[in-house]
């Protein structure tokens, strides 16, 4: 039996690096690199997302799916409803009817059915992406961060400026990891650096879903 991690994108390197970071085990069956990318399917976009869980669903062979999306603009609340909508097609509504409000990530769970794990970037709560999540991760007293902040903040005051509200956070993050010591490491390997703090509850909120999403390897 198989199991399998949806993402929109390029979330999954950074998330599996932040996970060994804390020791957590690889999913079982999938503990080398060259088994983790048959483990992670990219949508390429929330739409190809869904369209995996589809997929994934309709396959008898996988007993655990995890999904990670972002709220982007639209909110957690409408990613959940689409995909629930999807959820439904193959789940009894009392399956689905359950919410953690403490988290707000979802573990779907019937007999006969896979287990399913949903999270939405940033928090399952609130609009954003994965960089909302990741500077989470960014000690509160970071000088270079406060900084970084209020230099990207008089850029968006000014005539030239091409950064969107809703790329802010983007720039944000990458205007800071671009003046660290090394300057502009990928996010997987600035998580290896130990420029993010790895140890805040935001980490194990997940650490906590993944582990409830998915059989890790027990070796």
């Amino acid at each position: 039996m198989s199991q399998q991690l949806i993402v929109e994108g390029n979330d999954a390197y950074s998330l599996a690096v932040m996970c060994q970071k804390r020791g957590l085990p690889s999913p079982s069956g999938y503990e080398s690199t060259s088994k983790f990318k048959d483990f992670v399917k990219k949508g390429n976009g929330f739409e190809g997302a869904l369209q995996l869980l589809e997929e994934a669903l309709d396959k008898s062979d996988i007993d655990n799916i995890g999904i990670i999306v972002d709220a982007n603009d639209v909110g957690a609340a409408a990613r959940w409803q689409s995909i629930k909508n999807i959820l439904s097609k193959k789940f009894r509504p009392e399956s689905l009817g359950i919410d953690n409000p403490d988290t707000g990530y979802r573990i779907i769970k019937e007999e006969g059915m896979p287990v399913v794990g949903i999270w939405i970037m940033p928090d399952n709560n609130t609009e954003g992406y994965l960089e909302h999540f990741l500077c989470k991760l960014i000690p509160q007293d970071d000088q270079l961060w406060s900084y970084a902040q209020q230099t990207v903040a008089a850029i968006r005051q000014q005539s030239f400026n091409k950064i969107t509200a809703s790329k802010e956070q983007k720039a944000l993050l990458h205007t800071w990891l671009a003046w660290q010591k090394v300057p502009g490491l990928p996010f997987g390997q600035a998580i290896t650096a130990d420029y993010f703090d790895v140890s805040v509850e935001v980490v194990q909120v997940f650490l906590d879903w993944f582990k409830a999403t998915c059989k890790l390897s027990t070796s």
